[in-house]
């Protein structure tokens, strides 16, 4: 049996979830699969969600220096790992794990996950100058000892396509995906929600509130998931000063680590709304779809393919006013909007599932 292993040395459990742990979880049904990383915390989630008898996580000496640390690993395993999957284009550390890995096994196949927003792919591919053509040349041949890698959105797909950087037969369109799940979505309730940091640097929650502020919510009500930054924690503060009404309609219910309770509000909710200034994808806005939700998103990340997908939500621009006038819309004229959150489910699913995904994967491993 093959032996895929993941190097992502800052690993933490709630990253298991996402992509870091759900590719190699997924594909142990036809793999041996590993993540190498450090001992940063407990992994509780190995034994509760993706549990597999060829999944486990191996743990790297920790001297305090990442490339010393992951180039020794590399050197001592690579023998017997016959896919290594790697993150980022991380121009000061990605050769030396490259050269490492071809160094100690010649036939091995090297897998890049990008993990890239709009913004580092434009950079990337459309930069005038010296120094950024100077780069691409760099990055091409970096490509050229690759044998594959993915990228998130089909936006970026087609810019890295056009950018003939890599060879369209090296790379993959590899969005992130869901997990199946039980939980009923058929108790809809009129709560508008959003899943994340509440911060503005990134996430612009002040936008999506003062957004809010704006809006006559009607019977509707504003729950808000995630850790309140420190940006936004005297916004919070003055906003409900100004605004005393919404205390009672707008809820924060802080980070929630049990996946369980998190889906529950999920499956509630009728509306998801993501106000980022950029995603490399946006996990919860696919959950949120996922849980049959009608997306109201910036165009970011993953949230055109999701509703691409869907057709059921709308883009934004990173406007208060114009973010206002879609969930104003939407909550007036609910009725004739809203979807079977089932149909949504189906769709998304069928698209996004790991299951799929990863079969596209493995089919991109054997075939390469």
């Amino acid at each position: 049996m093959k032996k895929f292993v993941c190097i992502f040395p800052g690993l933490y459990n709630y990253i298991l979830t996402k992509d870091v742990g759900m590719i190699p979880y997924t594909l142990s049904r036809k793999y041996e699969t590993r993540i190498a990383t450090y001992n940063n915390e407990e992994f509780p989630y190995m034994t509760d969600i993706l549990k597999s008898e060829r999944f486990s996580i191996e743990y790297l000496e920790d001297t305090g220096n990442e490339k010393k640390d992951v180039t020794r690993y590399i050197r001592e395993n690579a023998k017997t790992i016959d896919i290594l999957q790697l993150y980022h284009l991380r121009y000061n550390l990605l050769p030396y794990y490259i050269l490492y890995y071809r160094l100690h096994n010649h036939k091995g196949k090297i897998f890049l996950k990008l993990d890239a927003n709009n913004e580092f792919i434009d950079f990337l591919v459309n930069r005038k100058g010296l120094m950024p053509s100077l780069r691409r040349f760099y990055v091409k041949i970096l490509f050229k000892f690759i044998n594959y890698v993915s990228i998130e959105t089909s936006r970026n797909y087609d810019a890295l396509i056009d950018s003939n950087l890599i060879p369209e037969d090296k790379l993959l369109y590899l969005p992130n995906g869901v997990m199946e799940s039980n939980i009923s979505i058929n108790s809809k309730e009129h709560t508008i929600l959003y899943v994340g940091y509440i911060e503005k640097r990134n996430k612009s929650i002040d936008i999506l509130l003062d957004a809010i502020r704006d809006v006559d919510l009607k019977d509707w009500n504003v729950v808000l998931v995630g850790e309140i930054k420190e940006d936004m924690e005297e916004f919070i503060k003055g906003y409900f000063d100004e605004n005393p009404h919404l205390k009672s309609r707008i809820t924060f219910k802080g980070y929630i680590s049990d996946k369980e309770v998190l889906a529950n509000e999920y499956a509630k909710s009728s509306i998801y709304c993501c106000t980022s200034r950029k995603e490399s994808f946006g996990i919860s806005t696919l959950e949120a779809a996922y849980y049959g939700n009608y997306i109201i998103s910036t165009n970011v990340g993953g949230s055109p393919d999701i509703l691409k997908n869907t057709s059921y939500g709308t883009l934004t621009e990173h406007d208060k006013d114009e973010l206002g006038n879609h969930i104003q819309y939407a909550i007036n004229n609910w009725d004739s909007i809203r979807n079977n959150p089932e149909l949504v489910q189906k769709k998304v699913y069928d698209e996004f599932s790991w299951d799929y995904l990863c079969d596209k994967l493995i089919e991109k491993i054997e075939k390469v």
